[in-house]
């Protein structure tokens, strides 16, 4: 009994060291939070280069050019559009921590161009009563978040695609939709 007794009260000191280290490394993780390293990178509502020592460039294939935008839906929904082009791309849009909620490509858009309006559900069925002509072909998505982002990607394996893609990646518009 006595060796059962001085095991649990080992267990339970070796637990209490760990969550006290746990506790005091907190800081240092949320320090590496995507979204600080976002906001390190430039201002929300534009797509942005990102630099490469970023996670999201350090993860990314080599063989795709990426921008980034960051967007708070406090302020609005978010507008996402881009021209028409030739090449594969995709859109992924993920909440504040990470998790990615919605995604988008040539394949699956209409007339294979992105036009996206991201809002919170009150947002969305506000845009959707008085359907503008503009608007018509937006791909409305409702997604109760504050603060999120998107990544648009477009495959470059060529340098003449590289180009291409460059031209595609700085066509693309990232704003508050005001209506």
């Amino acid at each position: 009994m006595t060796r059962f007794i001085h095991a649990a009260l080992l267990a339970s000191i070796g637990a209490v060291i760990v969550h006290i280290c746990i506790l005091f490394l907190i800081p240092y993780w949320i320090r590496d939070n995507i979204w600080i390293e976002l906001k390190k990178s430039g201002a929300p509502y534009q797509f942005i280069d990102l630099d490469a020592r970023n996670p999201i460039q350090q993860s990314a294939d080599p063989l795709f050019l990426l921008k980034v935008c960051r967007f708070d839906l406090e302020n609005g929904p978010v507008h996402l559009k881009t021209l028409k082009t030739i090449q594969f791309w995709t859109l992924a849009a993920y909440t504040y921590d990470g998790m990615i909620f919605y995604s988008l490509n040539d394949r699956t858009s209409p007339d294979a161009k992105l036009d996206l309006i991201i809002g919170k559900p009150l947002q969305i069925i506000e845009l959707k009563k008085p359907k503008p002509k503009d608007n018509a072909n937006s791909v409305f998505i409702a997604k109760n978040v504050n603060k999120g982002f998107v990544v648009l990607r477009t495959f470059a394996p060529s340098a003449l695609e590289k180009k291409e893609g460059e031209s595609f990646l700085s066509s693309a518009t990232c704003h508050i939709f005001n209506g």
